[in-house]
């Protein structure tokens, strides 16, 4: 390898790590956990021990991963590392586990119809680099201003977060993979052993990532650094001569926040906060919580970065890798303090490229494990300062708003040059001639329809999937008996799981259409949502709309008048194209439909806020060949078990 191509690999964050060609594989390697740590620490100068209480906006450069293409002809190591990262000049370096020593890993590349085959080793050390805490309420209810702010307060250690060492498995998010190389959560490796994985990548150009997905601990072991970027790129692609190159960005946005010490100082260290009403938890219980907001925002691992860019047109591939927060992203000019209307042009969804370019008005929402595929052209901005910020509806863009958990709206900046580029790009008219929108009434008739309620545990505390299977009309009210109109049809639906440990009982045949009917059914006044992620699935939003739930009786398990939904609600720009997540908001119906990866296995569906998901909100579905589903369901029909969870079809 020449040294030219061997920086074109590894860039600048490439001080973590060798390079080493094994075998015609490129393998990253971490060097012994002391020396790696040292050089870690170098890729961003600046202070050593806690020396500030506030953080300056806009002061570091933007990292961008290196990259690394994988082949078919043999596998590549990838080794998961300790690392000491600086997250901002004004902190001391952050205590990491990384992929291949970067924050985030190695952006992924793979062409479309190239399988590849990828050795995880987990070589690891020493606990979490993450603390966790409990912490008080404070403020108005639910009491969430302590996620406003740094430090963790006087809340109560979590001391069996504290003890946990190196368990880790690796998804790649939006891939289609067989179940064993899927990344399942119960199939963690320890330090000294790999996760084997082979992945397809038979699907069309697309934003994928990839992150740790173990039982449990998916939150902390994201937040402790294990996730990346993974592109799939294909013929398609190329021929729009999108930007690309220098001019083709992956950012990765991310929540996060800091421990301090007695004087107030931030000190770098990662801390996971959540929120207990009640009594001091008692030790060795899991008391109910609120997920984990954090006051600040890093992109591609660098809290509130720059980006000095030319006066000229680029693409950037935005993921929300946030365990929580949902991000509403508008473009401001700084000298005037406006947005910049019309700024973001989407080219693409979570699955790949819209069939045109749609231009976003003013803002763009991601939840967690959305992505957008953006074109942004600073030519009418030479000499410039642009900045990306966050809101909420009705508020000022890039205004502070700590009462709604955005203290610091920050997210980036564009730094533009002043020479004028006499080249306009215009983004290409038609995108992807395949694709097509798909509506309610283009879902094949024979899909297999399903049914998943969002709602609360008995108690009222904590959020659960109720997985649910249609019965009888004649059924018995009873726990777990739900009714819902659909189309002007009363159906009646038995809950037959609530957590992953329960029985399996979605079963699905490979490589065929599916509907699913996401129910979210939240008490009055709680404004939930829940960013479903259905593995080896690719669909899209055909449906949502309002929905009266006052009919569901959380207490009793049942629903006392059937569940009735409403007005039709509008389905984002963002979220028109192909999508493997999608959010659902608090007493909605959100209907997907799409066609399974020809892969099959046991495999996951979950909300990916990933404290609800660590919690219970995930299930196992198992695909299978045709042939061997109908097999199946006859077995299990000869066994008196309840063949129906193969699914029902949709109804006319």
């Amino acid at each position: 390898m020449t040294s030219t191509s061997r920086r074109s690999l590894l860039g600048m964050a490439g001080l973590t790590t060798a390079a080493v060609a094994v075998g015609g594989t490129i393998a990253l390697r971490g060097s012994e956990s002391q020396a790696q740590e040292l050089t870690g620490a170098a890729t961003l100068p600046g202070v050593d021990t806690p020396t500030h209480t506030e953080l300056t906006p806009f002061k570091d450069p933007l990292r961008i991963p290196p990259t690394l293409r994988l082949n078919s002809r043999s596998i590549t190591e990838i080794n998961l590392v300790n690392s000491l990262q600086r997250l901002h000049s004004q902190l001391p370096p952050t205590r990491l586990w990384t992929y291949g020593g970067h924050f985030p890993g190695p952006t992924i590349e793979v062409r479309s119809g190239q399988k590849a085959r990828v050795a995880w080793n987990n070589k690891l050390s020493g606990t979490l680099p993450v603390k966790a805490v409990w912490i008080r309420p404070e403020g108005p209810g639910p009491g969430l201003l302590p996620y406003n702010r740094p430090g963790s307060e006087g809340g109560f250690p979590r001391a069996e977060v504290d003890g946990l060492t190196p368990w880790t498995t690796v998804h790649v998010h939006g891939g289609h993979q067989n179940g064993l190389s899927d990344g399942a959560s119960e199939y963690g490796v320890t330090p000294g052993d790999a996760q084997l994985a082979e992945f397809a990548n038979d699907q069309a150009a697309a934003h994928l990532f990839y992150h740790d997905h173990a039982m449990a601990i998916t939150s902390l072991n994201v937040a402790a650094g294990l996730v990346g970027h993974y592109l799939v790129r294909d013929a398609e692609e190329s021929r729009l001569r999108l930007p690309q190159g220098e001019y083709e960005i992956p950012l990765m946005i991310q929540e996060v926040n800091f421990d301090t010490d007695d004087k107030g100082r931030i000190d770098g260290r990662i801390l996971s906060k959540r929120i207990v009403h009640g009594p001091e938890p008692t030790p060795g219980v899991m008391p109910p919580a609120l997920a984990s907001l954090c006051p600040f925002t890093m992109v591609n691992g660098v809290v509130w970065p720059h980006l000095d860019v030319e006066a000229r047109a680029y693409r950037f591939r935005v993921v929300n890798m946030s365990g929580v927060r949902v991000y509403r992203l508008v473009v401001v000019d700084e000298e005037t303090g406006k947005p910049v209307r019309g700024a973001m042009k989407l080219i693409g969804t979570d699955l790949g490229l819209l069939g045109k370019p749609q231009t976003i008005d003013e803002a763009l929402s991601l939840a967690p494990a959305e992505r957008a595929d953006l074109v942004i052209d600073f030519a009418a901005f030479p000499g410039k300062r642009l900045k990306l910020v966050n809101t909420i509806p009705g508020q000022t863009p890039g205004a502070a708003l700590p009462e709604f958990t955005i203290p610091y709206p920050e997210v980036m900046q564009f730094r533009v040059e002043k020479k004028r580029n006499p080249k306009p790009y215009a983004v290409p008219a038609t995108l992807s001639p395949k694709f097509r929108n798909i509506k309610p009434g283009d879902v094949p008739k024979d899909a297999t329809e399903r049914f998943v309620l969002l709602a609360f545990d008995k108690s009222g505390a904590m959020p659960q999937i109720w997985e649910m299977q249609e019965v009888s009309a004649q059924t018995a009210p009873g726990d777990g008996i739900v009714q819902i109109e659909i189309d002007g049809t009363t159906r009646t639906l038995r809950r037959t799981a609530t957590v992953f440990e329960d029985t399996t009982t979605f079963f699905a045949s490979s490589d065929t259409w599916e509907k699913w009917h996401f129910v979210s059914v939240a008490p009055p006044g709680v404004p939930i949502y829940h960013p479903m992620h259905i593995h080896l699935m690719n669909f899209q939003v055909v449906e949502r709309r309002s929905l009266d739930s006052t009919g569901l009786d959380h207490a009793a398990g049942k629903t006392t008048k059937p569940l009735t939904p409403g007005a039709a609600l509008p389905i984002a720009p963002e979220e028109s194209g192909w999508k493997d997540t999608v959010n659902v908001q608090a007493n909605t119906i959100v209907t997907v439909a799409g066609r399974l990866a020809k892969q099959s296995g046991k495999v996951m569906y979950h909300c990916h806020i990933l404290d609800h998901e660590d919690e219970g909100m995930m299930r196992p579905f198992v695909i299978m060949p045709a042939a061997v589903h109908e097999i199946h369901g006859m077995v299990m029909e000869m066994n008196g078990k309840m063949g129906a969870g193969h699914g029902a079809h949709a109804h006319s």
